[in-house]
């Protein structure tokens, strides 16, 4: 570290010093958005907001998360130096989507080619679950396509938390904050501030965006750290059997399978939702990526709660799956699988049941 200072101080400062920065920025966008008018659209379906509200929130989020990223850069691991690349596309594609409705095919391409830079040239990549699920070895091109994918397919899952106001901040945070603490106990004290630097500008942010929100995130933000947290949690995991050797981690997540599911019970509820949101759409013929109000955020609005109720609603969905998976972690992990799944439908059979009664 640049000054002998306890670890701690620098996960503290770098969350306290990007919330700031993240702050004034995006304070300052929300200022300029107003002067050249530079609003979000309704569109009637899923967003029914005036129409004075900007949807450029991320730029705070990229701003915090740059200023540490260039500071540290030097401690930076090899395979992260593609790191400032991939972000920089997924966030000049974001602004100039929420400024002018980038077509979803462009979109796309966009978020594969950011996806595949960083697990190509970094080789960061899926190439073992350590048995979970029967996977072993894969080869090498398979393992480059299918965590390309899988990395674009969590950036849009992410893309889709951002629907109501505060979620996808409040989300994030948990998520990064989550990964921080891991990789602290882990003893990598770079990767640590890299994660609490994103929850603390993606707090700044909260403070606007929550409702009722001054500014939207945007595709700006919410591709950005969709992809982050999923790359970082792909670092974990890869990360995690050398660890376990040299550090206290083996307390927090037993071997060999605590990585893989922690970091499947972090993600589980957004991609359960995005996968029975896709299957809905495609069962009536329509476009997976055609935006409707099937999503659980929307369900429990329709159900008559608010926007700061269903946000909290879904954070301690996410807190109650992280603690059921960490205290079940050395059951067997097929059956540990299938409780979750269990709970996400039962999840969702009880919003349905409520939301019928207000519909």
């Amino acid at each position: 570290m640049i000054l002998n200072l306890p670890a701690y101080i620098y996960y503290l400062l770098s969350a306290i010093v990007s919330c700031i920065i993240s702050l004034f920025i995006v304070k300052r966008i929300i200022f300029l958005a107003a002067k050249n008018k530079i609003y979000d659209k309704p569109d009637d379906v899923r967003k029914f907001h005036g129409s004075q509200i900007p949807s450029l929130g991320g730029i705070g989020i990229f701003a915090g998360y740059l200023v540490f990223l260039m500071l540290f850069i030097f401690l930076q691991p090899h395979y992260l130096n593609y790191l400032p690349v991939a972000s920089a596309i997924l966030f000049f594609t974001g602004i100039y989507d929420d400024i002018k409705n980038l077509s979803p095919l462009k979109k796309l391409i966009a978020q594969l080619i950011a996806s595949f830079i960083i697990i190509y040239f970094g080789d960061i990549r899926i190439f073992s679950l350590y048995g979970f699920l029967g996977i072993d070895v894969l080869p090498y091109w398979l393992s480059i396509g299918i965590t390309t994918f899988l990395c674009t397919f969590f950036i849009n899952v992410f893309n889709f938390i951002d629907g109501i106001d505060g979620l996808a901040c409040v989300i994030a945070i948990l998520y990064t904050s989550v990964l921080g603490v891991l990789f602290a106990i882990m003893n990598e004290p770079y990767l640590g501030i890299l994660q609490f630097c994103i929850a603390g500008a993606t707090l700044g942010l909260l403070f606007y965006n929550k409702s009722p929100a001054k500014i939207y995130m945007g595709d700006t933000g919410s591709m950005l750290l969709g992809f982050n947290i999923f790359i970082f949690s792909l670092i974990l995991l890869l990360a995690y059997p050398e660890a376990e050797k040299y550090t206290s981690i083996v307390r927090v997540l037993h071997p060999p399978l605590g990585a893989v599911l922690i970091l499947f019970a972090l993600i589980a509820l957004p991609v359960f939702d995005a996968l029975r949101v896709f299957a809905l759409r495609m069962s009536k013929g329509i476009s997976p990526l055609k935006a409707d109000r099937s999503h659980f955020h929307y369900y429990l609005l329709d159900s008559g709660f608010t926007h700061a109720q269903a946000v909290f609603i879904l954070f301690m969905d996410n807190v109650f799956l992280l603690s059921l998976v960490y205290f079940l972690q050395d059951i067997n992990p097929y059956l540990l699988f299938a409780l979750v799944v269990i709970y996400s439908f039962a999840m969702l059979y009880l919003i349905l049941k409520i939301r019928k009664k207000k519909v």
